[in-house]
């Protein structure tokens, strides 16, 4: 296994050097991280970071990118991306992450070129060819580099060299767009993005570590692991839970027996 794991990071290192200038799409997460920690390792200053602010990205990843970009004393970029503003996003339809992320991809570029950086990459690894990514082709259509999936890592290989570096997400929950908790075909709206955001961040203060809140207007579909769905609904956590997420502005509050599971909402698609 260490044999196989270090000829993958040989590899990304190999990638990264061959691009000679890089600009990494940043979100704060373990996959990204790892990616700047051995872009900046490979190319020094010629590796720069770039992070999008928005509604639709929890804030606590903002303060792990600005964290973590500190410490690597990497050039570090934050960038305004008003995607709320398309209606072809707020639809809300099976094609939203391509929409999005095609108008980051815009902005990465045209960054790109004001920096005068040759390449841009983000994180995506051979895991996220498993999920519904419409997203994921769109970029690559667009020549962004995934160098972590080009050089064969899994998750589970990130969260291990991650954990070898030191880096202080290499354990963190896995995070994703704010968006992704909203039943296709509901609207996008901000005020929908912040209760879910700070539902989460609630269920988090009760000490879940894996949690996802679903938004099927008006009922909140709440995910954590399964080894933690016992103590969820034990007294007084459970009554808490429903208060506080009442509180925020759901109808009703339900538990997803099936615990947490990535891009559960892609169910709806089959």
């Amino acid at each position: 296994m260490n044999e196989t794991q270090n000829l993958k990071t040989e590899r990304l290192k190999e990638l990264l050097a061959d691009m000679g200038s890089v600009l990494v799409s940043f979100s704060g997460g373990v996959d990204s991280a790892l990616l700047l920690h051995v872009a900046s390792e490979v190319l020094g200053e010629k590796a720069k970071a770039v992070t999008f602010i928005s509604p639709i990205f929890p804030s606590i990843d903002l303060a792990r990118a600005e964290g973590l970009a500190a410490e690597l004393k990497v050039p570090y970029l934050q960038i305004p991306f008003n995607i709320l503003s398309h209606q072809e996003f707020l639809i809300n339809d099976r094609m939203r992450c391509r929409t999005c992320k095609m108008k980051m991809v815009e902005a990465l570029k045209k960054e790109a070129a004001t920096q005068g950086i040759d390449m841009i990459a983000d994180g995506a690894n051979q895991d996220d060819l498993m999920d519904y990514r419409p997203g994921l082709k769109a970029s690559r259509k667009a020549g962004i580099r995934s160098p972590l999936m080009e050089a064969g890592f899994t998750k589970d290989d990130i969260r291990r060299e991650a954990n070898k570096r030191k880096i202080e997400a290499w354990n963190a929950p896995a995070s994703a767009c704010l968006a992704s908790r909203i039943a296709y075909g509901t609207p996008i709206r901000e005020s929908d993005l912040s209760m879910i955001e700070h539902a989460e961040y609630l269920l988090h203060e009760f000490g879940f570590r894996e949690v996802r809140v679903r938004y099927h207007a008006p009922v909140a579909r709440i995910e954590v692991s399964a080894g933690e769905i016992p103590r969820l609904v034990e007294l007084p956590i459970r009554e808490k839970v429903i208060e506080g997420l009442k509180s925020l502005g759901f109808t009703y509050v339900t538990l997803d027996l099936s615990g947490y599971r990535s891009g559960s909402m892609n169910e709806l698609l089959s």
